[in-house]
């Protein structure tokens, strides 16, 4: 009697569901434990110091003067950062924030796309998977979610990035003048929120609300004029952040760049082109192991209407993908000549929501395609078993797969005590100079910012906050 009830319930599950349910536990697990193991590092104490020295709103317009005008990120790492209150062990608070943000900014994002142009495709499973592309390929995970400094600056905007997009969606359905009051009251605090954090997303929005403003002006002006307030303060916000005196100040301590133009410009484009060649087929693979993909007929219309030729589609795509990720290397490369990858967190996020919706726009002119969705995505069965055996097999030697590592091998842990152990020795010496030994194991996804010999800047801002005069590596 047992075993019948078993086998009729089994038989009752959704394969979608089930299937989406072990990709959640699969990507989100890892990451999850992991904050256990997150320090503070490197910029967590410097921005600390700063806060203890001058006070909140003393120490914004300090950097604003003379180091960043990213005045959201500068706020959020010195005011919303533990370690500005003299509390070491809560390094697991933003990165486990984040994470849940991501997940949740996502699903609003997902929902908000398949609900407005009736997507057929299942909601749950899709979210699922693109949250483990994200996750799995973003080129620096660890300096996005586990530094502080890192993920304020970059992942707390994409997040808002994803709730911005899909608040534009709802801006432009017909809804109630209330409802959209209230959609643009909140992509107005989520463009102070991108804008005030990093210079790629600066350069995005700038681009993409004046493609969208031009849109609206040649093809549909009644909407524009609820544009109008975003465009606007996208304005304001970016002349604000770009030209901050801080900025010039920065820039002014680094050597000057003997790249020209074209040489930044061809290296921008190299190194974007780079990047596309693995993105490209892990994103498009995945998307197309969905079931249902292949049937969207909606976006059709809203992208490339104009285009039917298959070689004209093909060039138009991966010169727009192209440009997009160029779009986000130059401008750092030409004043720096080089880009973190932390930096390449907003370039990937951009990367992802244009690639779907370029994917479903020339889907129905490419057979072939909806061919490998069906093949991928036919049988129900064999389609969870199959996705789930992508899903493992992508992750291999990827973020996934890292933070296993992580936790298995106990690179994690050994990392966390040795650095505790070693702010504890910091927090309590009344010795003048400190020696600390090299790091037993490093960890392949969390973050590591640790003295070293060759450079003296973790030494110095560690020398500041715990008011030890020298800090050496043994």
């Amino acid at each position: 009697m047992q075993m019948s009830v078993r086998n009729s319930v089994l038989s009752k599950l959704d394969p979608s569901v089930v299937v989406a349910t072990v990709i959640l536990i699969y990507t989100l697990l890892p990451f999850l434990l992991l904050c256990i193991y997150s320090v503070p590092l490197g910029d967590d104490f410097w921005y600390a110091s700063g806060f203890r020295n001058h006070g909140m709103i003393g120490a914004q317009t300090s950097w604003y003067q003379e180091w960043s005008g990213r005045y959201m990120a500068t706020f959020l790492i010195s005011t919303f950062n533990p370690v500005s209150y003299g509390h070491l062990n809560l390094g697991f608070l933003h990165p486990l924030a984040l994470f849940f943000g991501t997940v949740i900014s996502l699903k609003f994002l997902i929902d908000t796309v398949i609900d407005y142009f009736k997507l057929p495709i299942n909601r749950i499973l899709s979210l699922r998977i693109i949250l483990f592309f994200y996750l799995n390929y973003l080129p620096d995970l660890g300096e996005s979610f586990y530094w502080m400094a890192g993920a304020y600056t970059y992942q707390v905007p994409v997040i808002f990035l994803f709730v911005y997009a899909g608040l534009l969606i709802r801006i432009f359905n017909k809804a109630s003048i209330k409802s959209n009051v209230i959609n643009i009251l909140l992509a107005i605090i989520c463009l102070a929120i991108i804008l005030g954090s990093n210079e790629v997303l600066v350069v995005y929005l700038c681009f993409f609300n004046s493609i969208i403003a031009l849109y609206l002006l040649v093809v549909a002006r009644s909407s524009f004029i609820k544009f109008i307030p975003l465009l606007i303060v996208t304005a304001i916000l970016s002349f604000f952040m770009i030209f901050a005196e801080g900025n010039f100040a920065r820039a002014g301590l680094f050597e000057k760049p003997s790249f020209h133009l074209l040489k930044s410009g061809i290296h921008s484009l190299s190194r974007g082109m780079f990047v596309l060649f693995f993105w490209i087929p892990a994103l498009m693979i995945l998307l197309l192991s969905i079931r249902g993909f292949s049937e969207i007929k909606t976006l059709n219309v809203f992208l490339f209407e104009k285009l039917s030729n298959r070689r004209s589609l093909i060039i138009v795509i991966v010169a727009s993908l192209i440009l997009i990720v160029w779009m986000g290397f130059f401008p750092s490369i030409y004043a720096t000549k080089w880009i973190p990858q932390r930096a390449y967190t907003p370039i990937f996020a951009i990367f992802t929501m244009v690639f779907i919706m370029m994917l479903i726009a020339i889907l129905r002119h490419f057979p072939a395609l909806v061919r490998i969705n069906l093949l991928l995505s036919g049988d129900f069965r064999a389609s969870a078993i199959l996705q789930m055996l992508l899903i493992v097999t992508l992750s291999h030697n990827c973020n996934v797969m890292n933070a296993y590592v992580d936790l298995t091998s106990g690179k994690a842990s050994s990392h966390y005590n040795q650095v505790m152990g070693t702010y504890d020795e910091l927090k309590s010496t009344s010795s003048d100079t400190i020696y600390v030994k090299e790091l037993a194991k490093r960890p392949l996804i969390m973050p590591i910012r640790w003295p070293q010999p060759h450079n003296q800047l973790a030494n110095s801002i560690w020398e500041d906050y715990f008011g030890v005069e020298s800090i050496e590596l043994e």
